[in-house]
């Protein structure tokens, strides 16, 4: 008798228990995922970007995207879909996102991109942005011409910001930025990345010619070189990239300044970015937005006379 009194209080401390941190229970668990990512961190170090290139990488964000729409659909009143609909969720998203803004502009650790909680975070913003578009889209299908045109304007700004900030996410993997020191009728195909490991590129380049114009106190003013890549003629200035496929960019940066147009060698930068496409659509949207914004003048209130 006196076990099961006890169990009983005891039981009934829980369910106190749990009725009260309900409320706060989305937070809490938002605070251990992010403890997890700082965890993941700690034990391995800066998030593996280059595991989930092409194409692990659109069949998880395939997969993230479809499971979101069927919470959606299927789970509208459980506690995910709910916190996420919540004011509390996007004052979380826009203050941590304002945080890692701040502390990357102002000490220049852009490191910090690479990390498990950047990661993490950046995924749980997109997942508030995907719910709040979702929400905004049926709001606008369910309701009359002059409520759906307010909805369009939201939804272009919000679908627009979502884009612009999916594209570099899921794209991430497949960017890659190398830079290569083409000789003089030698052509060269190892190329260096960022972090000093050498790759060897799928296309051969060389230096036929390069021209240098100086200001009258001697700095270089424009520098350009005329270059072979994988056997076809291209002229290349400095501020002036050379298109070499989808999303792949050809710089001039450097050449040895002490020979001057003698130079041996010329130093170009090649950019990879296929997904840079998607972030552009995704301003254009909001560009868009803003303009059907700013034209259509500020929100009446529905039953309002005009």
């Amino acid at each position: 008798m006196w076990l099961k009194s006890h169990i009983s209080c005891g039981l009934r401390f829980f369910c106190y228990f749990c009725k009260s941190i309900y409320p706060v229970m989305p937070y809490i668990v938002l605070m251990l995922y992010l403890a997890i990512a700082l965890a993941l961190q700690f034990l391995m170090g800066d998030f593996p970007v280059s595991f989930f290139a092409f194409p692990l990488n659109v069949i998880v964000a395939v997969l993230w995207f479809g499971l979101m729409i069927w919470l959606w659909r299927n789970r509208k009143k459980s506690l995910f879909v709910s916190f996420m609909l919540s004011r509390g969720a996007t004052l979380c998203a826009i203050t941590i996102f304002l945080l890692f803004g701040l502390v990357i502009g102002l000490t220049g650790l852009r490191s910090l991109v690479n990390t498990w909680v950047f990661v993490a975070f950046l995924l749980y913003f997109q997942t508030v942005l995907l719910f709040v578009i979702m929400r905004g889209w049926r709001a606008q299908t369910a309701t009359g011409a002059h409520l759906g045109e307010i909805r369009w304007r939201f939804i272009l700004n919000h679908a627009g910001l979502l884009l612009a900030i999916a594209a570099p996410f899921w794209g991430a993997p497949d960017s890659e930025t190398v830079r290569l020191q083409a000789f003089k009728d030698m052509p060269v195909r190892e190329a260096y990345r960022m972090d000093g490991t050498s790759v060897w590129m799928p296309y051969e380049t060389e230096l036929k010619e390069f021209r240098v114009e100086t200001y009258s106190n001697g700095v270089p003013s424009m520098y350009e070189a005329e270059l072979l890549i994988e056997g076809e003629p291209v002229a290349l200035k400095v501020n002036h990239p050379y298109s070499k496929g989808f999303g792949e960019n050809v710089y001039l940066t450097g050449y040895d300044a002490v020979a001057g147009e003698d130079t041996s060698y010329c130093i170009i930068q090649i950019v990879k970015e296929p997904w840079k496409y998607g972030a552009a659509a995704g301003i254009a949207l909001m560009l868009a937005g803003a303009l059907l914004l700013f034209a259509a003048g500020p929100k009446k209130r529905y039953g309002e006379d005009d």
